[in-house]
């Protein structure tokens, strides 16, 4: 139910009274009309009797938004000025004999009260509406396994990508010190040969 204070003040001719449509003055707890309105901080409006009851056998919370309204009870309550003097006298201008019937305890004779119904599926409905959310699990459940996958997969090809540069590095420093070893051996080795052959030739 919208807040009192947005309601809209333009409705289908003959739901409206006095500027306020029946629907707009329905308690959201008894579903009747308001009987001493009290709005809450959160703009929430339900009778007084309901919101009294409702703070008693549960706690200081707007029954719809629950939202803690415990401070603002206490001090509106202490001041009485719970009610919402402006929004009640609307509705007694609007909706008089249904006041008048509340304030004495009567029932509610309007049979024209808009009450939503419960809502009852076909059959098989409630498995199709099953079989689909299980079939959304099970394709949302794939994708994120494959995207772990791939990204396993591109970790491994990093890893793998990475391990043969550091052996191709060290191969490379591997050929240039045998590279050298050999060069140094091969120089030592020339220079005996050269000198036994000036010693032979002489």
């Amino acid at each position: 139910m919208p807040p009192v204070s947005e309601m809209e003040m333009a409705a289908p001719e003959g739901e409206v009274t006095g500027g306020l449509s029946r629907a707009d003055c329905l308690c959201p707890v008894c579903l009747e009309i308001f009987l001493e309105p009290v709005t809450l901080p959160c703009s929430h409006t339900f009778c007084k009797p309901c919101f009294l009851e409702t703070v008693d056998k549960a706690n200081l919370c707007c029954p719809l938004c629950r939202k803690r309204v415990s401070t603002w009870a206490r001090l509106n309550g202490r001041n009485k000025t719970l009610v919402n003097d402006e929004l009640w006298q609307r509705v007694q201008v609007a909706f008089p004999m249904q006041c008048q019937r509340r304030l004495s305890g009567q029932e509610e004779e309007d049979e024209n009260i808009l009450v939503p119904g419960p809502k009852v599926s076909q059959p098989g409905e409630l498995l199709e509406e099953k079989r689909t959310l299980e079939e959304a699990e099970r394709k949302a459940s794939e994708e994120y396994i494959q995207s772990l996958l791939a990204g396993e997969e591109e970790r491994l090809a990093e890893e793998r990508r990475k391990h043969e540069e550091r052996q191709l590095e060290n191969d490379e420093k591997l050929a240039r010190l045998l590279s050298q070893e050999l060069v140094n051996d091969i120089g030592g080795n020339l220079k005996p040969r050269t000198e036994r052959n000036v010693r032979e030739t002489a």
